[in-house]
């Protein structure tokens, strides 16, 4: 009996030691809400300053620059070539045509410069001829053999810019020429044409002209002021070929030196 009181008397005295025990450690724990409580953030009051007026920046009106005066191009002056009237009064006196050219003859007064154009479309240079005065000689890169009236265009440059004269001339190129000669032909200084010369057969006793080749020639001026010729040549065969402006020109007259 004794010993069943003791061991109640023991548990009784646990029981009240883990009672004692229980009430120490709920001491300790923090409730819920103050769990809770110190879960949450703490929060911190953070004054907002107040919004201090800015100034705006406002856009000025900055002036346009100021527009820089560049010097303007002067425009080349366009050449104006010294009028020149000696294509008016010329004429072609003799024209040339083999393979791979042909070589025209004028009689240009006062003609001193070169000029640059084109016969029949084909380009055309021309130069004074060295050897006398109021000549010049012209050449194109084609045969141009085979018709007699030619449209010629000259101009001052080589650009072909300054047009000196348009026009049409007899080059008796519709004819063949008498057979090629050693000493060439001699044609007199004045003003004739084609249509002024007279030329002689060829005859099969001489197959070869020109030989020995000399002329007479006679220059007239008449009271108008026209200047005229008349002009025979023979080489060792006889009479070869003659230049007649004179014709049936009636007046008064006086012999002088070459027209020109």
């Amino acid at each position: 009996m004794l010993r069943r009181s003791c061991i109640i008397l023991g548990l009784f005295f646990l029981l009240l030691l883990s009672a004692c025990q229980g009430l120490d450690n709920q001491e300790a724990l923090p409730t819920q809400e103050n769990t809770s409580l110190s879960l949450m953030p703490t929060r911190t009051e953070t004054t907002i300053p107040s919004s201090t007026a800015t100034a705006v920046h406002t856009s000025t009106s900055t002036p346009a620059p100021t527009a820089t005066k560049h010097a303007t191009a002067t425009p080349t002056p366009t050449i104006t070539p010294t009028l020149f009237l000696g294509f008016e009064r010329a004429q072609v006196y003799k024209a040339l045509a083999y393979m791979d050219e042909t070589l025209f003859y004028f009689i240009v007064p006062g003609v001193a410069a070169p000029y640059y154009g084109t016969v029949d479309g084909f380009p055309l240079s021309c130069e004074v001829d060295p050897d006398g005065e109021n000549l010049l000689i012209c050449r194109a890169e084609e045969d141009l053999f085979g018709t007699d009236i030619k449209s010629f265009v000259f101009y001052a440059d080589e650009e072909k810019t300054s047009l000196v004269y348009r026009g049409d001339f007899s080059t008796t190129l519709n004819v063949l020429p008498p057979t090629p000669t050693p000493a060439g032909f001699i044609w007199p200084r004045a003003n004739f044409t084609s249509a002024d010369i007279t030329w002689a057969m060829n005859s099969p006793d001489c197959p070869v002209r020109g030989i020995n080749l000399s002329c007479e020639i006679e220059y007239r001026t008449y009271d108008d002021g026209s200047c005229l010729v008349g002009m025979t040549c023979a080489d060792s065969c006889g009479f070869y070929y003659s230049v007649d402006t004179i014709k049936d020109k009636q007046g008064e007259w006086i012999g002088v030196g070459p027209c020109w």
